[in-house]
């Protein structure tokens, strides 16, 4: 496209004034020439010149530099790596017993043996996270590391590997050879292995499960994958018990969701089964487990009595309130506690807080909170944006005589003049909300936003309660576990295996996994008190898009046929040189031609 301009260049000096060099005897022959001038003609015939040939180099260079050329040479000492996809979907199978993997570990080795010598070879890993294996290494121990090259199952974000890849290594100075089933960003010179999707595959998207007294009901969603009509048996387990089963044939492209429906018995793992022999088993199958019936939530009020408490928290089906004004003897076995304008000296070891205030600084030093010197603020308040806040952002309430809640470590529920007054955190372990006014000292319980408030402060309280916030989870998500415990615990893996955690933080984050199957968390050795959790294979990693590395793909039948491998070379800064020094060249010429 950038050679058009030639064309046009040449025109120029085709238009452009010819001056011939004449000697004038006389000052009346200027007026003469000057005639000869105006009547010239416009375009003349096209004659050589040094200007007209260095600027058509110039051009031609310049286009050469953005039309970025390569040149291939068989023995060049260039590096070489190979980055290999290790995600979830790497696991299909085709034709034969061999995973995408294995074959592009076959693959690589064959390359191997046909580079250079002193060619030096680099080996990464991407899928969550990008891995070098060896970097600018000889091609036998390139060979070691491609038999290091690990089977995962986290979902590969193609797009982030390839970017930190191409940080590692200058593209300019090195072939990338690519082994994925994504479609890949173009890159250069880079060469893509790009396996094709399955076409029969079936997986277990979903299975969602609703407890009862006497059992439980499951949905189990399924989609076909393939390309063809697939009829095959679902089973469904309740802690290793066939209790369903069902004859399903499904249509290529097809998802739908089976009911089982009044499974009797006191379960704890349900897991469903596909048998179906694809091209990937692995999505075959899905965990989850049983979330037990959840009893009402014991709420404990401490104080001398407050109307408005006792009466939102009574209007919740799934709350039972209790009273006491004692609040040196704190039992331990609620789910909520008020705390009224009072500071127990000694705080249970479970259950969430609500705190309203007192105007008693030492009692404030046992929450280890600071708040605002001057208690006497008034004014409107209005919500903001929080964990607690849902469908009553925006709305405001009076209050007078209250105190600002200045800790960073709280998320501001209520502000009043840009301060906040209501504040959402946590206070050794344990979730707690902050009012810094008394509830009388404003007409909040007279708003519709004071249920709200409540309700969504349960809500919370609920999830926070909860060890897990979900019990089936993906390879590589974050797994919280919202657990007062300030100790270490034992995660036994699916494949019997322990591990030490530490769950001092609240929350705390269990280490990232990919092993597929049912954990164990064990809290308590001496009680045995454990909890559950399932991790299952990322079906929507088999989901694909964006564009692909166009013109590299390389069939893989055809690649033990390749004689030789040839590195690419860029011819891209020798052009950008050349059109400088051609450049340079027609400034000097035109300031010779123009010289007085």
């Amino acid at each position: 496209m950038f050679l058009l301009t030639i064309p046009v260049l040449i025109f120029l000096y085709m238009i452009k004034p010819r001056h011939k060099k004449v000697t004038i005897p006389s000052t009346f022959l200027w007026e003469r020439l000057k005639k000869q001038k105006r009547i010239a003609k416009p375009a003349q015939k096209l004659r050589f010149s040094l200007l007209l040939l260095l600027g058509i180099f110039t051009l031609f260079s310049f286009s050469m530099y953005l039309a970025a050329p390569n040149i291939f040479i068989k023995n060049a000492r260039k590096n070489v790596v190979f980055a290999f996809d290790n995600g979830a979907s790497m696991s299909c199978r085709e034709d034969d017993s061999k995973s995408y993997l294995q074959k592009s570990k076959e693959i690589a080795k064959d390359i191997i043996d046909r580079l250079p010598g002193t060619t030096k070879v680099s080996v990464v890993t991407f899928s969550d996270t990008v891995e070098v294996l060896q970097k600018e290494g000889t091609r036998s121990f390139a060979k070691d590391a491609i038999d290091r090259v690990a089977q995962t199952y986290y979902a590969t974000d193609v797009k982030n590997g390839l970017n930190i890849i191409s940080k590692l290594f200058k593209p300019s100075d090195t072939t990338l050879f690519i082994f994925t089933d994504k479609n890949v960003p173009y890159l250069e010179n880079a060469k893509l292995y790009k396996f094709p999707k399955p076409k029969d595959n079936v997986s277990i998207e979903n299975i969602s499960c609703v407890s009862s007294k006497d059992g439980f009901d499951a949905l189990v969603e399924i989609k076909n994958r393939g390309i063809e009509k697939a009829s095959f048996e679902l089973e469904l387990f309740a802690d290793g018990k066939l209790v369903g089963l069902k004859n399903i044939s499904l249509l290529p492209g097809k998802a739908e969701s089976f009911l089982f429906e009044n499974i009797k018995g006191n379960y704890k793992v349900v897991w469903g089964r596909i048998n179906y022999h694809d091209a990937l088993e692995k999505d075959n199958l899905f965990w989850t487990v049983l979330e037990p019936v959840r009893a009402k939530q014991k709420v404990l009020y401490v104080g001398k009595g407050n109307f408005f408490f006792e009466k939102v928290w009574l209007s919740f089906d799934d709350v039972e309130l209790y009273k006491t004004q004692d609040g040196k003897n704190i039992a331990g076995d609620f789910d909520i506690y008020i705390f009224d304008q009072c500071i127990p000296q000694k705080f249970p070891q479970k259950g969430a807080f609500i705190f309203v205030l007192p105007n008693d600084g030492n009692a404030l030093k046992l929450l280890g909170i600071k708040i605002g010197k001057n208690d006497s603020n008034e004014g409107y308040a209005r919500f903001v944006k929080s964990s607690v806040t849902q469908n009553i952002i925006g709305m405001d309430f009076a209050v007078q005589k209250a105190v600002y809640i200045i800790d960073r470590a709280f998320e501001p529920v209520a502000k009043i003049g840009g301060k906040p007054i209501i504040s959402f955190g946590n206070i050794q372990n344990h979730p707690s909300i902050l009012f810094g006014f008394a509830i009388d000292n404003s007409d909040l319980p007279l708003k519709v936003s004071f249920p709200i408030l409540m309700a969504n402060i349960k809500s919370a309280f609920v999830k926070k309660n909860q060890l897990f916030e979900k019990t089936a989870f993906y390879p590589g998500e974050e797994i919280r576990v919202f657990s007062y415990s300030d100790k270490k615990a034992d995660l036994i893996l699916p494949d019997g295996k322990r591990e030490i955690v530490d769950l001092s933080g609240y929350p705390s984050i269990l280490p990232k996994k990919d092993a597929l199957g049912i954990y164990s968390l064990v809290l308590n050795e001496k009680s045995k008190e454990s909890y559950k959790f399932a991790i299952n294979f990322p079906t929507y990693a088999l989901d694909d898009s964006g564009d692909s590395l166009a013109g590299n793909n390389i069939d893989f039948s055809d690649a033990g046929k390749i004689n030789s491998v040839k590195m690419p070379y860029s011819l891209k800064d020798i052009f950008l040189i050349l059109a400088l020094i051609f450049l340079t060249l027609e400034w000097m010429v035109f300031l010779n031609e123009n010289r007085v």
